[in-house]
C-alpha cells in the first residue's frame, strides 16, 4: 500500500519538475537584454514616461537583430534613428551609441509615449482591449 501511495507523488513532482524547467527556459526580452548589455539608469522623457536603459558594445543592427530572433516582436520599424520593437508588455528602442547601443525598454503604457515621436505613425496610438471593436457609440467605426 505504501509503494501505491508514493508512485502518483513521484509522478506529481516529475510534471512540476518539467513545468519548472520549461518556464525557466523561457528568457524574457529583458532577461536577453540583461545578458547581453549592461544595465543603466532609469530615464525619463520631458513629459516623465519612464524607459529603463542598457548599454551594448554590439552594433544596434546586430543587436536589433539578435533579439528579433530570440523574440519575435509583434511589430518593428526601423528608422535613422534606431530600430524599434513593440512586444505584448514591452517596447523597445535600441540606438547608436559610440561603437555600441543604448537600448530603452519601456512597459506598454510608458512606451507609446517615450517613444512616440519615433512610431507614432507606425504604431498608432494604444487604445486599450476595444481598440480594434467597431461599435462604441453613435458613427463609432463607420
Amino acid at each position: 500500500m505504501r509503494g501505491r501511495a508514493l508512485l502518483p507523488l513521484v509522478v506529481v513532482g516529475f510534471g512540476l519538475l518539467g513545468l519548472v524547467s520549461l518556464f525557466a527556459c523561457n528568457e524574457s526580452v529583458e532577461g536577453f537584454l540583461a545578458d547581453r548589455c549592461a544595465r543603466g539608469q532609469v530615464e525619463r522623457d520631458p513629459q516623465g514616461n519612464r524607459a529603463k536603459t542598457f548599454r551594448c558594445k554590439d552594433r544596434p543592427s546586430k543587436l536589433a537583430a539578435d533579439l528579433r530572433d530570440a523574440h519575435k516582436p509583434a511589430d518593428s520599424h526601423t528608422s535613422p534613428e534606431g530600430h524599434f520593437m513593440r512586444y505584448s508588455d514591452d517596447m523597445v528602442g535600441i540606438t547608436p551609441e559610440g561603437d555600441g547601443s543604448k537600448v530603452y525598454m519601456a512597459d506598454e503604457r510608458n512606451g507609446y509615449l517615450f517613444f512616440g515621436p519615433f512610431v507614432g505613425g507606425w504604431w498608432g496610438t494604444y487604445g486599450g482591449r476595444a481598440e480594434g471593436f467597431r461599435g462604441g457609440g453613435p458613427a463609432g467605426g463607420k
